[in-house]
């Protein structure tokens, strides 16, 4: 959803970032649909899109003006594939120019409409997603300069207890292949009618790196040794990449929402509890969703309504479901969270035949003799 509405197609021909679900007949010819409520700038916003592969079918706006004492969702707009729709007074030719692959809102944000531009920038801004794959191209605008962010990132680092000292940077000029340039050429060319459109061939990267005391043979500290952050362990990296994203929006207006996959990963148990606890604590005012296979996080002092379970039926298909709709049953504090998953009580368990998977392994010897005769 974050990519289709920040990321605009360029052309009527290009198709829309469009994959339905696969395992069953009917899926591939239903559009995709998503819908999101979410809180910005004292208005509270409510936007959905319906769209296909080729086109959008619908797409709509409400917004509440939170800081009055009785609000009501209005409804700014609705843009629907065979009619006009409800449109925002004066925006008429916008919606008239706006192609079928393409999204009203960023059309109306691009004309300075001031609802259309608070939901673009929360999710180009204030919605930022972490996957397994370690991107720290955020924080490639000087902000690591500040001093500010220095000193928390330095207390930070130590009060996680992984021998950092701080972190450091430094840019590098390189030089981009010429296939590579060629290609950016070609798409900077599709985007942009100007004629100041050419791809520079050298641009800047930044290296960062982590910062270790360094000692002699008798245990005294004589400087401090650079290491390459991505020479670093998937948890360190991790850990440092959560500090950046903490303090970047608390040195905002700390109401970001950050998505992260397998949070887990790298993390040993005692930081990703802790870490989890920070996010819980009063001094963080962030929304944070995880996904994580660690199960005693379960017990990390969290309330009901925030542990969600997902499962997947014999069809393929994910279910998402909320601990709190097993009411007053789950909310007994003598028995932990992570031993009643165990125990199957709220489902989401996968079921593993360790005898077939004793006899699936025991078979290999037996297939890798097969083909040795074979072929000797």
């Amino acid at each position: 959803m974050r990519s289709i509405i920040i990321n605009p197609t360029h052309d009527i021909s290009e198709d829309l970032p469009f994959y339905p679900f696969r395992l069953d007949d009917s899926s591939a010819a239903r559009p995709t649909v998503f819908k999101i409520t979410f809180i910005t700038n004292n208005f509270q916003y409510a936007y959905a899109i319906t769209y296909n592969q080729n086109e959008i079918l619908n797409e709509n706006l409400s917004a509440a003006d939170l800081r009055k004492k009785h609000f009501v969702m209005k409804h700014l707009f609705e843009r629907n594939k065979d009619t006009k729709g409800l449109l925002p007074d004066g925006q008429e030719n916008v919606a008239a120019n706006t192609r079928k692959n393409s999204l009203l809102l960023y059309s109306l944000q691009a004309n300075n409409y001031a609802p259309a531009i608070d939901v673009f920038n929360w999710f180009k801004q204030k919605l930022i997603i972490f996957s397994n794959q370690l991107d720290f191209s955020t924080f490639d605008d000087g902000f690591i300069d500040n001093p500010v962010v220095q000193t928390e990132l330095n207390h930070f680092l130590r009060a996680s207890d992984i021998n950092i000292q701080g972190l450091d940077h430094e840019e590098m000029d390189i030089s981009l292949p010429q296939p590579l340039v060629d290609f950016l050429q070609s798409m900077s060319e599709k985007s942009d009618t100007s004629d100041d459109n050419r791809v520079n061939s050298k641009t800047k990267v930044r290296n960062l790196f982590t910062l270790h005391k360094k000692y002699d043979e008798k245990g005294n500290v004589i400087g401090t040794q650079r290491i390459s952050l991505g020479n670093e362990s998937t948890g360190t990296q991790r850990i440092v990449l959560i500090a950046l994203a903490i303090i970047k929006s608390q040195l905002s207006d700390g109401s970001d929402t950050l998505i992260f996959d397998e949070f887990e990963e790298g993390l040993h148990y005692e930081m990703a509890m802790a870490l989890v606890n920070l996010f819980n604590s009063p001094q963080n005012n962030n929304q944070f969703i995880l996904a994580t296979h660690q199960l005693k996080l379960l017990d990390a002092h969290l309330r009901v309504d925030q542990i969600y379970f997902t499962e997947k039926n014999y069809h393929g298909e994910s279910d998402l479901y909320s601990l709190f709709d097993y009411g007053e049953a789950v909310s007994r504090p003598d028995i932990d969270f992570s031993k009643r998953y165990i125990k199957g009580q709220f489902g989401s368990v996968p079921i593993i035949n360790l005898e077939d998977l004793k006899t699936a392994l025991g078979a290999q010897p037996t297939l890798t003799k097969d083909k040795e005769k074979k072929h000797g």
